[in-house]
């Protein structure tokens, strides 16, 4: 039975098209809901408000239209729910019921399962118009008078008639499937929208672009309610975790669980539990993500299997409970049960459901009467009175005192009825994490008391207290009721959420307060608490519980009161229905057998591998399958859930000393605002900034206003990362006074010397050396230590080591290294731990990473390019190109083969030579290499340094980044003298930049060596055929320099390049640091305009060539070529001209304070996009 079913279930998910699920589901609930409100619109309701409602002797009335007496109650329903709920929520909610009503019809009438065994929606003649009930309504036993549908369709009133046909074969199913197709007169039916037949209408979608290949198995009802929803939860937040109303916690949190891990929850929770009690069954051999129990398992105590209670607390659309149903099947069939009487068993006996969503509810009670259906063809014939368990949590409501007084002439004490309504206030938000108060038999009672009451039998005023018990008090105590039963299996794919709205806010401090992280971890909590002793808890979660700190109560508790049975952790992007990293495992309420079965997939990517290998672990001895006891998982400090540490590992832990004993780890400075109180450093004045402090009592004295900062970075080791400044004038000032949520907390250890790392990471940690001066940020946290510290050299060695990521991929494999990660690395001693050898080694990969770090201009300790630093005799830019090639190699090297014996020594001081190698390869090496182009670039960019003035071939470092300018630091090469540097594709001015780059490379190498220099700088930029060194050039500087430019400052550029527009008329570049109100006039008159006379200058030329009758037809395209460009350039200049002369009389000032991003923005019309 299970094969043929599994059979039929993959045969369906190859047919079933989820794209087109998907398109149909998002055009229906927009269809449905605009059909729906012009449907309302004609009883005058509308957002703006609702019309009264005027009852007369035989009709009632509202805006205007008299109606039916027949009416009246849908209308008072539909008018009384819009005041309640309010419209668009009804609207809402009308228009997913008919969504719901719709596809179930559709899924009966593929499967043959209408009572009339005629299609309602589609024809079974293929390219038939209308559907067969318009032409075969005379065979079925509707509920409607067929003369009336006759006299309809001769009339060609086709839409009347086939709604009066829709609405009697839902008023049929209504007899079956109450939950989905509610009583007539309901006031869904009056909602339901007019035109139903028309060739674009949502029922000949359905009919005819969903085919019937798509209802093969009754879990595209799961993804139709997933697909229809996804619209709405991107406008609300998604899984990006905003705060959401109420209302929208069912839409936010909605997640479809994938096939294989519904199998594998479900096999290995009452799979197992039916396993351990009859391992002689046939039944597990065919499960294909079974694991079985390396050991024997306790179970609960005198089970039967009518007794096996399954639920599933947030059960969505009932995919978990539509797989236990399979599973409990083919149990009941082995026992030997009668196939007819199984699936009534199965659902009034073994499964159970609740879930917050309405339209949930209803499709996970209808795909288990389709499960029972599909199993017994009479099923839902007989069906009529099956007692269904699954349940939508409702709020509690006022009960009238007359209702519960009667209520008490019947039970007796009613006054417990308060505590419950209190209890259920919030039940649509806070779900099964409610608690109820008493025992299930408490609840049991007064449910079998109300359902015992005969409205026959009693007054008109008794039964409308028994329509009010039955309305407003049994739904509270069922759900109670549900609540409070103890259950042999819960199985669940929890909510995700963690950005509470103040109500679910206040209900998880209060009711899970060591929880509370997210809703998955209070459900991984609660779900254990509702199994019976020995019971199974099966869920998918993401897997950040396992490890992160904030869930570290939840894993104490689990391995103190429970045991993990058996957990599979995805690869950390498989679960492609949201960016969360997953894991699904179960959980016994026992502590006798703790010995689990683990699978790690994380080296398979992509989610179609996932199940695959789940399969094989199954199958097969694989070196990703673990068997671990999960009591030792304490012995790690926080409690990982690391199934997959050695002895080794764990004998660290036992023999190292966690780093917290020794040092202070801190995580640092939350501006609350890094926009506006961080800059990177180039950003502004360099006299603002306060290097090499040493205390922050210095900081008020200072008079400055910005100080580095550690704010994490790339993956780099050793050293750097040195890019940012933080807003600290006053000691904090402005960053208090500006009421965000801040944090300026251990002043005491800003400017101390230390180790950091990047928090954040996108691949492996990496540690560096924090010279003292410097402070701290959330981001780049510090371990205090200094070089001084008898510990410092083993301590930064081990870090850098493959020690370090071994231990933390235990502690805390997420890619968020917090504090507390760090501060529990074990750091083993040795009486030659600070030899001279370790602290050699040390100390030499410190100073590489120096060297490094400050060979390029980004750093503030950057003195001059590496072709001047490591030029030694060189007489040309291509031996100095070879000398710095052959340095960088050296001490890329030196790194790596240092790095490589630290790892040795580190290995084998803890012991895990089987684990680990000493090998570092190539890009692990956090060092550069020699890059022709990229130091080619990096070497013209030096070049307008010294031709802006930043730098001087006079003194090392930086000649000028604000303040006063002094003329004494430049007498070999003289900067420009306004900051301006025009970029031309031809040579107008006396600046212009190729002429300045020939005087610096004369005066740098001389002239005998100025072709050859130029030609290797075009050459390493790759040039064009027929393009001379200079062309090349001087395209790099028009076209190419300023996206490189922005890409190296970090898209924070301090030459600016004022740019004319797509015809690039006139471009040039300005030093951020030497504009001054004038700038821009300065730029208009010496440069825009003398640009345009040149340019007429030039068109006159080209006019009097093209004259030539002489003129060869290639040379005469050519010129007009070049007149076409040029009189596009001056139309271009002149609206330019205008927009310059604007900004240049508003004589703008800019504040370097305030960063590049809001500066740019002061002169965005005329600068050129950064890219």
């Amino acid at each position: 039975m299970e094969k043929l079913s599994s059979l039929k279930s993959r045969r369906s998910q190859e047919t079933m098209n989820k794209r087109a699920l998907k398109e149909f589901a998002v055009y229906a609930r927009n269809e449905l809901r605009n059909q729906i409100a012009l449907r309302a619109q004609a009883f005058g309701i509308t957002p703006e408000g609702s019309p009264a409602l005027v009852t007369g002797a035989d009709y009632v009335e509202i805006n205007g239209k008299k109606l039916p007496l027949s009416y009246k109650n849908g209308l008072q329903k539909l008018l009384k729910e819009i005041e309640t709920k309010g419209y668009d929520q009804v609207i809402e909610e009308v228009a997913y019921t008919w969504f719901n009503r719709l596809i179930a019809i559709r899924f009966m009438e593929v499967h043959n399962y209408l009572p009339s065994k005629i299609r309602v929606l589609s024809s079974e003649t293929k390219g038939k118009v209308d559907p067969d009930i318009l032409t075969d309504y005379q065979y079925t036993d509707l509920p409607i008078d067929k003369e009336e549908i006759a006299s309809l369709l001769q009339q060609g009133k086709r839409e009347e008639a086939y709604r009066k046909l829709l609405i009697a074969q839902c008023n049929e199913l209504h007899e079956i499937m109450p939950f989905l197709f509610e009583k007539l007169a309901d006031y869904t039916e009056l909602l339901l929208p007019e035109s139903l037949l028309h060739a674009d209408s949502l029922i000949n979608k359905l009919g005819k672009e969903l085919g019937d290949e798509n209802f093969g198995d009754v879990e595209v009802i799961g993804w139709l309610y997933q697909y229809y929803m996804s619209e709405k939860k991107e406008q609300v937040g998604g899984l990006k975790n905003t705060a959401v109303k109420k209302e929208d916690l069912p839409v936010v949190t909605q997640l479809f669980t994938p096939k294989w891990i519904v199998q594998y929850m479900v096999q290995n929770s009452l799979g197992k539990l039916y396993d351990e009690w009859k391992p002689e069954n046939h039944l597990a051999k065919d499960w294909e993500y079974y694991l079985k129990s390396s050991e024997k398992l306790p179970i609960p105590e005198n089970i039967t299997l009518e007794e096996i209670k399954v639920i599933d607390p947030a059960c969505g659309s009932g995919h978990i409970l539509v797989y236990a149903f399979d599973l409990l099947y083919d149990m009941y069939l082995e026992a030997g049960y009668p196939e007819r009487e199984i699936p009534q068993l199965i659902i009034e006996k073994n499964l159970y459901g609740l879930d917050i969503d309405k339209r949930a509810v209803q499709l996970a009670s209808f795909a288990l009467m389709m499960k029972g259906q599909e199993k017994y063809r009479r099923f839902l014939k007989k069906a009529t009175d099956l007692k269904l368990n699954i349940h939508e949590f409702v709020d509690s409501e006022p009960i009238s005192e007359e209702a519960l007084a009667f209520f008490g002439e019947k039970v007796g004490d009613v006054s417990w009825v308060a505590a419950l309504q209190e209890k259920f206030e919030n039940a649509k938000q806070f779900g099964s994490l409610l608690v109820p108060d008493e025992q299930a038999s408490f609840y049991s009672k007064y449910i079998e008391a109300i359902e015992s009451y005969d409205v026959n039998e009693v007054e008109l005023l008794e039964e409308t207290y028994i329509i009010e018990l039955k309305e407003k008090l049994l739904p509270l105590l069922k759900q109670a009721y549900l609540l409070a039963l103890k259950y042999e299996v819960v199985v669940t794919n929890p909510p995700y959420h963690n950005k509470y709205n103040p109500v679910l806010k206040k209900f998880m401090n209060d009711n899970y307060k060591d929880y509370k992280s997210d809703l998955y971890s209070a459900f991984i909590y609660r779900c254990t608490q509702m199994t019976v002793e020995n019971g199974f808890t099966a869920l998918m979660t993401p897997f950040t519980w396992m490890f992160i700190s904030s869930h570290e109560k939840l894993r104490k508790y689990i391995i103190e009161n429970q045991s993990i049975s058996s957990l599979i952790q995805l690869e950390y992007s498989a679960f492609t229905e949201a960016t969360v990293p997953i894991c699904t495992f179960v959980i016994q309420n026992q502590t006798q057998s703790s010995v689990g079965e683990y699978i790690r997939l994380e080296d398979f990517k992509g989610a179609d591998l996932q199940p695959i290998k789940v399969k094989e672990a199954v199958k097969n001895k694989v070196d990703y399958r673990y068997s671990c006891d999960s009591k030792q998982f304490k012995d790690i400090p926080g409690s990982p859930i690391a199934y997959w540490a050695s002895e080794n590992i764990y004998n660290i832990f036992e023999r190292g000393i966690a780093l917290e004993k020794y040092y202070n780890i801190k995580s640092g400075i939350m501006t609350g605002n890094d926009n506006k109180f961080l800059r990177l450093w180039y950003e502004v004045n360099l006299n603002k900034i306060g290097f090499n402090l040493s205390s922050y009592l210095q900081i008020v004295n200072s008079k400055k206003k910005w100080f580095p900062i550690n704010k994490g970075g790339e993956l780099r080791k050793w050293y750097g990362n040195n890019d940012f400044i933080v807003n600290l004038l006053d000691n904090g000032r402005e960053i208090k006074e500006s009421g965000g949520n801040f944090r300026l907390r251990d002043p005491k250890y800003y400017f101390k010397q230390g180790i950091t790392w990047s928090r954040i990471t996108s691949a492996n940690i990496s540690f560096r050396f924090v010279p003292s001066g410097m402070v701290f940020g959330d981001a780049g946290p510090m371990i205090f230590i200094s070089k001084e510290d008898e510990y410092f050299y083993q301590c930064l060695g081990m870090l850098c080591s493959k020690i370090s990521g071994k231990l933390l991929k235990i502690i805390n494999p997420t890619l968020n290294y917090q504090v507390r990660d760090i501060g529990s690395l074990p750091l083993i001693i040795t009486k030659n731990c600070n030899d001279g050898r370790l602290k050699e080694l040390v100390e030499q990969c410190i100073t590489i990473s120096v060297t490094d770090w400050d060979s390029f201009e980004t750093s503030w300790d950057f003195k001059k390019h590496p072709f001047l630093t490591y030029r030694g005799n060189a007489k040309t830019l291509e031996e100095c190109y070879a000398n710095w090639e052959e340095h960088a190699e050296k001490q890329f090297r030196q790194l790596q083969q240092n790095e490589e014996e630290l790892n040795r020594i580190f290995i084998e001081l803890y012991g895990l030579q089987d684990e680990l190698t000493p090998e570092v390869p190539d890009e692990e090496v956090t060092v550069r290499r020699a890059d022709r182009i990229r130091e080619a670039k990096s070497f013209l960019s030096y070049c307008i340094g010294l031709m802006m003035g930043r730098y001087s071939l006079d003194v090392d470092g930086l000649a000028y980044a604000g303040g006063e300018w002094d003329a004494s630091k430049y007498k070999t090469f003289q900067p420009d003298q306004d900051g301006i540097i025009p970029l031309t594709e031809t040579a107008y001015f006396e600046d212009d930049v190729i002429s300045r780059l020939q005087e610096l490379l004369i005066i740098m190498f001389g002239e005998e060596t100025l072709a050859e220099n130029l030609r290797w700088l075009a050459e390493s930029l790759t040039m064009k055929n027929n393009e001379t060194p200079t062309e090349r050039l001087r395209r790099y500087f028009f076209d190419e320099f300023y996206d490189d430019h922005c890409k190296i400052y970090q898209k924070r550029p301090i030459y600016w390049m004022v740019e004319s527009g797509s015809k690039k008329g006139f471009r040039a570049l300005f030093y951020l640091h030497r504009y001054t109100p004038e700038t821009l006039a300065t730029m208009r008159f010496t440069y825009v305009q003398n640009l345009q006379e040149k340019l007429r200058q030039e068109q006159k030329r080209l006019e009097q060539d093209l004259i030539n009758p002489d003129l060869s037809s290639a040379m005469k395209k050519r010129y007009e070529k070049q007149l076409k460009q040029i009189r596009a350039q001056q139309e271009e200049l002149v609206e330019f001209d205008k927009k310059l002369a604007e900004l240049a009389n508003q004589r703008i000032a800019l504040d370097l304070d305030d960063g590049v991003v809001v500066n740019y923005e002061k002169l965005k019309t005329i600068l050129a996009k950064i890219r």
